[in-house]
């Protein structure tokens, strides 16, 4: 008949508190998967391997709101008979065991009757795909499912076992096979009690240590099992070997037994436990009277009755209180690994920083037909000039293209298809030599910055630019010298020029000085929105100085042609900036071919993935693990 251990009011308190924590463990364990990718790509290393993680993902979050089982595992290294013991204390053959080695493969689960019905062991175990008892090879298993992670579970067949109590026995957690360690490592984070396993050549192999020194820092109880020991003969021994043990792993067992070596009972699947009351911590108190209960009449302790007789609720607490020190460990915990996302973060706010301070260069481009400009700003005025106006403005612009033709055919003047080709041969070259600059000072800042130096390494090292150059050429080709774009640019500013100067319409825009020419230059840079172009109007001395006059269109329309460009002073506040706007952002379209070609070839997506990183620390779901980790803190102390 299978006990229920008696469950004290403080302990059932604690439980329930748990369990109302269950959905910010839920929360907390959201936010750092969604975190993790990022993490990854900051360099942190995998947190998976952290003991925070396997306490967090392996114990809290599958147990904290679920009814409170009490899992105990038979663990140990290779060769030190933990099936046997294991078998021993399910009562029954569970697992085979063999001399071999790092022959264990899978954890064998006892369950107690009925409970594979109740609950989901792939959520007790996470990691684990459970699968039925078939046989005591199963833990063997075979190279075929050898990388799988399979759990193999079987009902207590004597009813012996506590309703509440699961028993495991599991692989070697210093053998050959690293999978199987990573096994143990799952079983051990799930598990409130761990049976250690330790014999004369192996209580104090630094993997032993090191497995069972994470237990105690988890607050895991711990019985200690020495097998296959000389019995009486070297009792004192095993004082000396587990004072080793202790002061090496901190854990305090909470029982300490002796398995004499005696190979006819090991074939015969016996094995015989004498508890060592004076070498177990005190607390509890009432563990010797557990043992004293199930005593034999040889002297031996039926292990497997005692322990179905401890206090479970207080041991179940124990473990979780355990688990939530270690996640919230401000120095090895989660703050610390969201702390590491910070610093790696500023690492590439620097590296950001650098980039909108030193990759830009200054492009200079060839002086900019006026023409293109004044053109898209008659096609806005024509509509509101007067027939008289425009008349007289066409027949002067008759005369000057008669003027012009004779100067073409003279070669005085050329073209303006000619002086068009003229200006995109030179504005091509420009632009290769801004993005050869360009180029040049990314260099120069991997040299100071190894994060940058990391991003950019397979862009900068010996790649085939040629590529970069006929890209910028590509797109500068198809880039027309009036885009519809600007021109809906220029219409919207004189628009909204007019609206806020309603008497506009009284004055016509002449044209430049005689002489002054938009001689534009931009600047191209990485800035934290991307590859950028951002215009700055530098001219020659006489500036941007626009002719017009308030006086009528007739006079001066009339004027303007007759006199010449620059006859007319600008009178009108506030229209010197709109020009120069104009002229300025039709510079700035010329020189976003040059951003595109950095943004879209050189760079590619490294630009906003540089952002990315550099924005880590800011992400709302940082902020929110910090304050759920604080929540836990403070309802935890």
């Amino acid at each position: 008949m299978s006990r229920q251990p008696l469950q004290t009011t403080a302990a059932l308190a604690e439980l329930t508190a748990f369990a109302a924590w269950a959905r910010s463990v839920e929360q907390l364990c959201d936010l750092i998967d969604s975190l993790r990718p990022l993490a990854f790509s900051l360099g942190l290393p995998d947190p998976s391997d952290t003991a925070w993680h396997g306490q967090l993902f392996g114990k809290l979050r599958p147990q904290a709101s679920r009814e409170p089982l009490l899992v105990a595992a038979v663990c140990g290294g290779t060769n030190t008979g933990k099936s046997l013991i294991a078998n021993a204390l399910a009562g029954s053959v569970i697992s085979r065991s063999i001399a071999e080695a790092a022959r264990t493969r899978h954890p064998v689960a006892s369950l107690p009757q009925g409970l594979a019905s109740r609950i989901d062991l792939a959520e007790l175990f996470p990691g684990f795909t459970p699968r039925p008892w078939s046989s005591a090879d199963d833990a063997i298993g075979s190279e075929a499912d050898g990388s799988e992670n399979v759990l193999v579970w079987r009902e207590d067949t004597t009813g012996k076992q506590s309703d509440r109590l699961v028993l495991l026995d599991t692989p070697d957690i210093d053998g050959p096979l690293r999978t199987n360690w990573q096994r143990a490592e799952c079983v051990r984070n799930a598990c409130d009690v761990l049976v250690a396993v330790l014999t004369q050549q192996k209580y104090n192999d630094a993997a032993v240590r090191e497995f069972f020194a994470a237990a105690g820092a988890a607050s895991k109880t711990v019985i200690v099992i020495f097998n296959m020991v000389e019995w009486p003969q070297q009792r004192e021994k095993i004082g000396g070997w587990l004072a080793t043990f202790r002061a090496e792993t901190g854990v305090e067992p909470v029982a300490v037994y002796a398995a004499p070596h005696h190979s006819g009972h090991a074939q015969a699947g016996r094995i015989d436990f004498f508890a060592m009351s004076e070498c177990a911590s005190p607390e509890p108190s009432h563990r010797q009277a557990v043992d004293h209960a199930h005593r034999r009449a040889d002297g031996s302790t039926d292990v497997g009755a005692s322990l179905s007789d401890f206090d479970f609720d207080r041991i179940k607490v124990r473990a979780m209180k355990g688990a939530f020190r270690v996640v919230l460990d401000s120095h090895t915990g989660v703050e610390a690994w969201l702390d590491d996302i910070q610093i790696h973060a500023r690492d590439w706010q620097q590296a950001q920083q650098l980039l909108a301070n030193e990759a830009t260069v200054r492009l200079e481009l060839p002086t900019a037909p006026s023409e293109i400009v004044w053109n898209e700003i008659w096609q806005w005025l024509e509509p509101q000039r007067s027939t008289l106006d425009l008349t007289v403005s066409a027949c002067y612009r008759f005369v000057v293209s008669r003027v012009l033709w004779v100067a073409r055919q003279t070669g005085l003047a050329k073209s303006e298809a000619e002086q068009r080709e003229d200006f995109s041969t030179k504005e091509l070259k420009s632009l290769k030599q801004a993005l050869g600059d360009f180029v040049q000072r990314l260099e120069d800042a991997c040299q100071h910055n190894g994060r940058l130096a990391e991003m950019l390494r397979g862009v900068l090292v010996d790649p085939d630019r040629t590529a970069w150059y006929a890209d910028l050429e590509r797109r500068h080709n198809n880039l027309p010298i009036v885009s519809d774009d600007y021109q809906k640019f220029v219409r919207g500013e004189l628009d909204r020029f007019s609206r806020a100067n309603p008497d506009t319409v009284k004055w016509i825009l002449a044209g430049l000085n005689v002489g002054a020419v938009a001689r534009p230059a931009v600047t191209v840079g990485l800035f934290v929105a991307g590859a950028a172009v951002v215009p700055a109007a530098a001219v020659t001395a006489s500036g941007l100085s626009l002719l017009m006059h308030s006086v009528g269109d007739i006079v001066v329309g009339a004027a303007a042609i007759t006199t010449g460009e620059g006859a007319l002073g600008l009178t009108v506040v506030g229209l010197k900036p709109l020009l120069e706007t104009l002229f300025a952002n039709w510079s700035a379209e010329r020189g976003r071919v040059l951003a595109e070609t950095l943004q879209g070839v050189v760079l590619g997506g490294r630009l906003e993935e540089i952002n990315r990183l550099a924005a880590a620390a800011a992400r709302p779901e940082v902020a929110e693990a910090r304050r759920l980790l604080l929540e836990c803190r403070q309802k935890f102390t």
